[in-house]
C-alpha cells in the first residue's frame, strides 16, 4: 500500500475516534432536545457552516498546496511567510463572516446565531495551521487537534445541555451551540502548540506578513465554490421545512422531518466519509508536488488510486447502511422510525463521496474554475428540484434525496470529463466504478442474508450488527483483493 494510503488511513483513525463520540454525542442531542430541537440544531449549524466559508474563503487548500510546493522545491523559509500571510487574510475575511451571521440572527430573529461566531472565528484560524502541516506532510498534530476538539465539545456540551444552565440563552439548543466555540478552542490551542515547536522563527519572519496575492489567486476561486455550496446548504436548510409545511404538514411536523432527516439521517450517513475527507485533504499537497515537478503520470496515478478506493469505500458503505437500516434505526435511534429515511439517502452516498474527492483533485492540479462551475450548477439543480419534489406530498422528503443525487451526477460527470482532459488518459471504468460496485452489491447480500439467522441466536443488537458487519466486510475485502483492487506503492 502507498505511503499517502498509509496515512490518509491514521488521519481517518482520528477522524472516526473522534466522530464516534461526536455521533454518541448526536445521539445524546437528539434525545435531549427532541426531533424540534435538533432542527433548529441543525439549521445552525448549517449556517455555521456559510460562515466559516466566508471567514476561511478557500485559505487553507491555498496554504497546503504553497507550502507543498515550497518543499518540493526545497523551499522551507518561504512556509512561515505563507502561514503568516494566510493569518492575516484570515482576519480580514473573519468580518465577511462577522456582518453574515449577525445580519441573518436579526433578520430570521434567531439570536443564536451570534453564538455561533467565535467558533466561526477559531476554525478559520485553525484551518489555515490544518493546511501548513497537510502541506509538510505531518499528519499527528491535526490528528491529536481532531481528538481535542471532539472530547471536549462533548463533554462541555453533555455537561451543560443536561444541566440547562445555558437553556435560557439558547433556548431549544440548551448550550449545543456554545459547546462548539469551546471545542474549537481546544482544537487551535493544540495545533498552536505543535506549529510553534514545528515552524518557530526556522521557517522564516512569521510576524511579518508578505504579499497575499500569490494566495488569494488560489483560494478565491475555491472561496466561491465553496460559498456557494454553503449557501446551498443555508438554502435547504429554510427550503425543505417550507416545502413539506405546502406539502401539507404543519409548521412544526415539517421542522421535525427536517431534524430526522439533517440532524439523524445524514449525519449518520456521513459518518464513514470521515475517511473520505482525509483522503481528499491528503491528495491535495501530494497531486501538486508531484505536478510541481512535472511528473504527470504520477499524480494521474495518485488520482486513480483515491477515486479507487473512495469507490470501493462508498459502495461498502451504501450497501451496509441499506441492508442495516432497520437495525440501525432501531439501536441507535429508537423510537424515531428511520429506515426508510435511511435507505432513501443511503443510495447517494457513492454519488456524494465521489463529488467530494473529485472536487479535491481539480483544486490539486490547480483547477479552481471546474469546482465553482460545478458548484453553481449544483446550487440551481438541488434546490430547483428540491423545491419541486419536495412539495409534491407524493415524494415529500425523499425529493431532497433526488436532488442531491441529480446535482452530486452532474458535478461528477463534469469533473471527470476534465481531469481525462488535463492528464490525456481515461479512467480505468472497471476499476473505478464496476468492480467496487459488484464488491459493495455483494457486500450488501451477505449482511442482509446473514444478520437474520445472527438475530434468531438471541445475542444483543449491538454484537449482532458487528459480528455481521465483519463478515460481510471480511468478504468484502477478499473479493476486491481478488479482482485486484488494492493501492499500489507510490
Amino acid at each position: 500500500m502507498s505511503h499517502w494510503a498509509v496515512e490518509t488511513i491514521f488521519l481517518a483513525t482520528a477522524h472516526f475516534a473522534a466522530g464516534i463520540v461526536g455521533f454518541l454525542y448526536r445521539i445524546f442531542l437528539s434525545k435531549t432536545l427532541g426531533p424540534e430541537g435538533m432542527g433548529i440544531y441543525q439549521q445552525a449549524l448549517s449556517f455555521y457552516g456559510t460562515a466559516i466559508t466566508l471567514m476561511t474563503a478557500g485559505i487553507p487548500v491555498a496554504v497546503s498546496k504553497l507550502v507543498a510546493e515550497a518543499y518540493a522545491r526545497k523551499l522551507k523559509n518561504k512556509c512561515g511567510e505563507i502561514v503568516s500571510s494566510a493569518f492575516f487574510l484570515t482576519s480580514g475575511f473573519s468580518a465577511l463572516g462577522a456582518v453574515f451571521l449577525i445580519t441573518l440572527a436579526f433578520f430570521l430573529q434567531r439570536r443564536i446565531l451570534l453564538l455561533i461566531l467565535p467558533a466561526a472565528v477559531l476554525v478559520g484560524f485553525s484551518s489555515v495551521l490544518r493546511g501548513y502541516f497537510l502541506g509538510i506532510q505531518e499528519i499527528y498534530p491535526i490528528r491529536w487537534a481532531i481528538l481535542a476538539e471532539s472530547l471536549i465539545r462533548t463533554l462541555f456540551g453533555a455537561i451543560v445541555v443536561k444541566s440547562h444552565v445555558l437553556s435560557g440563552l439558547e433556548g431549544k439548543t440548551l448550550g449545543a451551540v456554545t459547546a462548539l466555540a469551546v471545542g474549537e478552542l481546544a482544537s487551535l490551542s493544540v495545533l498552536l502548540a505543535f506549529f510553534q515547536k514545528s515552524a518557530g522563527l526556522s521557517t522564516g519572519p512569521f510576524l511579518k506578513t508578505k504579499n497575499p496575492t500569490v494566495i488569494l489567486t488560489i483560494a478565491i476561486p475555491v472561496s466561491l465554490s465553496q460559498l456557494i455550496g454553503s449557501l446551498s446548504v443555508s438554502v435547504e436548510a429554510l427550503l425543505v421545512p417550507r416545502s413539506l409545511e405546502i406539502s401539507g404538514l404543519s409548521a412544526s411536523d415539517s421542522m421535525a422531518v427536517f431534524g430526522k432527516t439533517a440532524g439523524m439521517v445524514l449525519p449518520l450517513l456521513y459518518f464513514p466519509a470521515l475517511f473520505i475527507m482525509s483522503l481528499s485533504s491528503n491528495i491535495i499537497p501530494r497531486i501538486a508536488a508531484a505536478l510541481s515537478r512535472d511528473n504527470t503520470e504520477y499524480a494521474f496515478r495518485l488520482s486513480q488510486q483515491a477515486l479507487v478506493l473512495t469507490s470501493l469505500f462508498s459502495f461498502a458503505a451504501a450497501g451496509f447502511f441499506i441492508s442495516m437500516a432497520k437495525p440501525l434505526s432501531d439501536l441507535l435511534f429508537e423510537g424515531f422510525c428511520l429506515d426508510k429515511l435511511i435507505m432513501g439517502f443511503a443510495a447517494g452516498i457513492p454519488f456524494f463521496y465521489a463529488e467530494h474527492v473529485l472536487m479535491a483533485i481539480l483544486r490539486a492540479t490547480g483547477n479552481n474554475k471546474i469546482p465553482l462551475i460545478n458548484s453553481i450548477i449544483s446550487f440551481f439543480i438541488t434546490n430547483v428540484l428540491l423545491f419541486l419534489l419536495v412539495k409534491n406530498p407524493s415524494v415529500g422528503i425523499y425529493g431532497y434525496s433526488l436532488a442531491l443525487i441529480t446535482a452530486s451526477s452532474a458535478s461528477i460527470y463534469i469533473s471527470l470529463r476534465f481531469l481525462e482532459i488535463k492528464f490525456k488518459t481515461g479512467f480505468d471504468t472497471a476499476k473505478v466504478i464496476v468492480k467496487p460496485l459488484v464488491c459493495g452489491t455483494f457486500m450488501g447480500i451477505v449482511l442482509a442474508y446473514a444478520y437474520p439467522p445472527l438475530k434468531n441466536l438471541g445475542i444483543p443488537e449491538f454484537i449482532c450488527l458487528g459480528a455481521d458487519f465483519l463478515l460481510a466486510a471480511t468478504g468484502f475485502l477478499v473479493l476486491a483483493m481478488a479482482m485486484g483492487l488494492k493501492a499500489s506503492r507510490g
